[in-house]
């Protein structure tokens, strides 16, 4: 009986190659994978974009939409219950503007006593917050790739840096909501019972969750209806292609979810969401700013605003000054931006009267009756029309050449609006 010597080591192979294993393919995994704790490319970059948009909305002049939208809220923190028209000062009737997004924006100028210029820089925060976190959420509902909602970033900083002016905070948070709308329909159709719960796969969605979605998408309807109208079709195509269950069975649960959307639109109280008009195209004198083609777009007029005190009434056709002067407390006798709930009698009636005043050839008993009539103080006028006799200049533009005057308080010269 021999004994056999043990094989000795191949000299191209290491010692330490034939006691310590391969690595294993989870092993390279937890390699690969980033700590826990830090944050995803989205988080962070959406994290700086909203510092940055947040930060520039405080420097967005009172023009275009953001002046009309601050003077939503400011007559809002005047009058709660019963605003005026964001422009004109008569009573609102079945505006538009008036939807549970300002309303809550005038609740907060209200308590906190911060004009309606503020609230909506504080509100664009808000804003982008929701937007960003719903971009988030509907992309991980989509795909697992985190860098998808990284290439929505782009296209959402250019647009809200290109022209700040003509942002619209309704507009931003109706899409913002529409995100968490359709991430919450997505999760709600593809959510699986939990293990042992005895429930089949694939299960329909709760009562209470196509409730909530109802409401949301009438919340939509109510700030933004354009948007609500995308956000519908989202909803049917999220159920359409996400329902792991049989949709027939579930129809009595959606329509739940579009009653739900029917009732918050048609029980507000400023106006019914679903027979609201569409505002008239804008005509007559108060349609453009006479300005002999001077860029007044990004005019901010503090020049101007610095002197109208908010409530009382001034006269011009200038629509930049419209927006502005709108922005910081002031009513317009007619504005460039027609409501659909003001009556087209009564902005014909206006517009008319603006023209008149501003026509050089019109007397001064003329001007009188329309001022007595309106309650007008103050006139912006452009460097190419015809100061009034009886007004005083106060301010004035090196940039566009307009003038601001006020005229002497006229009563009794007119019927009482």
């Amino acid at each position: 009986m021999s004994l056999s010597s043990p094989t000795p080591a191949s000299p191209e192979t290491p010692a330490s190659a034939t006691s310590a294993p391969p690595p294993t393919a989870a092993e390279d995994d937890d390699l690969a994978v980033a700590p826990r704790w830090l944050p995803s490319p989205y988080v962070l970059l959406g994290g700086l974009l909203w510092a940055v948009l947040s930060a520039a909305a405080w420097r967005v002049p009172m023009c275009c939409e953001a002046g009309l939208n601050a003077a939503v809220v400011e007559r809002l923190r005047s009058s709660l219950l019963h605003p005026a028209f964001p422009m004109t000062d008569l009573p609102a009737v079945a505006s538009a503007h008036y939807s549970p997004y300002a309303v809550v924006q005038g609740l907060t100028a209200r308590a906190s006593g911060l004009s309606g210029q503020t609230v909506l820089a504080l509100s664009a925060a808000v804003n982008l917050a929701l937007l960003l976190t719903g971009i988030g959420r509907l992309a991980r509902l989509l795909t697992p790739n985190r860098w998808v909602p990284v290439l929505a970033l782009v296209p959402l900083g250019l647009i809200h840096w290109a022209d700040p002016g003509r942002w619209s905070a309704p507009g931003t948070f109706a899409v913002a909501v529409t995100l968490h709308l359709w991430a919450w329909t997505g999760h709600a159709v593809t959510r699986l019972p939990r293990p042992g719960s005895g429930h089949p796969p694939g299960r329909a969605p709760r009562w209470a969750e196509t409730a909530g979605i109802g409401v949301l998408l009438g919340l939509v309807l109510l700030v933004h209806p354009p948007t609500a109208l995308g956000a519908a079709l989202g909803v049917v195509a999220l159920v359409a292609v996400k329902q792991r269950t049989r949709i027939r069975p579930t129809l009595r649960r959606w329509a739940l979810a579009g009653l739900c959307a029917v009732a918050v639109a048609a029980v507000w109280p400023y106006y019914n969401g679903l027979t609201v008009e569409k505002a008239p195209v804008p005509g007559g004198a108060a349609t453009r700013p006479e300005t002999g083609g001077a860029p007044v777009t990004g005019e901010p007029y503090t020049w101007a605003t610095a002197h109208v005190p908010p409530g009382e009434v001034v006269l011009t056709d200038s629509v930049p000054a419209m927006y502005a002067l709108a922005g910081h407390g002031a009513f317009l006798l007619a504005d460039g931006v027609p409501d659909a709930g003001l009556p087209a009698a009564e902005r014909r009636a206006r517009s008319r009267a603006v023209a008149t005043y501003l026509d050089a050839a019109t007397p001064q008993e003329e001007r009188d009756r329309i001022a007595g009539r309106y309650g007008v103080r103050w006139v912006l006028l452009t460097r190419f029309q015809k100061l009034p006799g009886d007004a005083s200049v106060l301010a004035y533009s090196p940039r566009t050449g307009e003038v601001l005057a006020r005229v002497p308080e006229r009563r009794g010269l007119g019927p009482e609006r």
